[in-house]
């Protein structure tokens, strides 16, 4: 009889320690909060697909860092292309969106975004070699394509609105990619096409336009992770894991890994206005 009790009472400890072991679990488990992020698929070396289809890129590799540093949270990355991931966000699917976005005023109304930026984006002219087209000044009166949607395009709308008479004729123009771009500036349709140095490497690898060139940089900006309205908390935590990384190093290094140079510190100064 002692021993049935004594395996009756062991029964019961094992029994409690389990139902003890599982209730932590999942409180740990509640204490964080699944976000879901989406970047894009189709923006070399930012964000895009590798061979297996998985997301890679320097705005996946920051993600990737900032979720390390987050012990409240839990970040479920996804890719997807650039109009789903604001009709997303807006729908209440994403939590987030990191697309190499810039902070303007009207986006401020609609979204939050933390006081750090992520990464700095030095643009540049793909040009004809011949074209004569060293700055933004030379395009006077000359062609570039540009989605209407895109904060490049009012960039270049604010710089007509500030030079007056020399102008750049901006053709508005939709789901065209960098490399039909180039096609058009390389076969005279379009004087220029603005781009990353990143990018313009990057496609030219494939395209081999010989009569192609980029000009230096001609406008710099200052780009974030976008947060959906409510997101307050989520929003202040990640300001401060990013500007941790910028204070040890760490955005440098995935910048001069992914980027091929610390833009960090080599474009802070030449940060563009922005445009309302």
């Amino acid at each position: 009889m002692k021993k049935i009790m004594k395996n009756a009472v062991c029964s019961v400890m094992v029994l409690t320690l389990a139902v003890s072991m599982t209730a932590c679990g999942k409180t740990q488990s509640s204490g964080v909060t699944k976000v879901k992020v989406g970047t894009g698929n189709a923006m070399p070396p930012y964000c895009s697909l590798d061979d297996k289809g998985e997301p890679v890129g320097y705005d996946v590799a920051v993600l990737k860092e900032i979720d390390k540093r987050l012990d409240k949270y839990e970040f479920d990355i996804q890719s997807m292309d650039f109009n789903t991931l604001i009709v997303s966000i807006d729908s209440g699917a994403l939590d987030v969106v990191s697309h190499q976005l810039v902070k303007s005023d009207a986006r401020k109304e609609k979204y939050l975004f933390p006081e750090q930026y992520y990464c700095l984006s030095p643009m540049s002219l793909c040009v004809k070699k011949d074209s004569g087209i060293k700055t933004l000044a030379d395009m006077a009166g000359k062609s570039i394509n540009q989605s209407p949607t895109s904060y490049e395009y009012s960039m270049l709308m604010a710089y007509n609105e500030s030079h007056p008479g020399k102008e750049l004729k901006i053709n508005a123009v939709s789901d065209l990619s960098t490399a039909d771009g180039f096609k058009q500036v390389s076969n005279g349709q379009v004087d220029a096409s603005l781009t990353y140095q990143s990018t313009y490497d990057s496609v030219q690898k494939e395209l081999k336009l010989d009569n192609l060139s980029l000009t230096d940089v001609v406008m710099v900006e200052d780009t974030y992770i976008m947060c959906a309205k409510g997101k307050d908390d989520l929003n202040t935590a990640i300001d401060g894991a990013l500007k941790d990384m910028v204070k040890d190093g760490t955005l440098s290094k995935i910048a001069s890994e992914y980027l091929g140079q610390d833009v960090f510190s080599k474009y802070a100064d030449m940060v563009s206005t922005t445009v309302k």
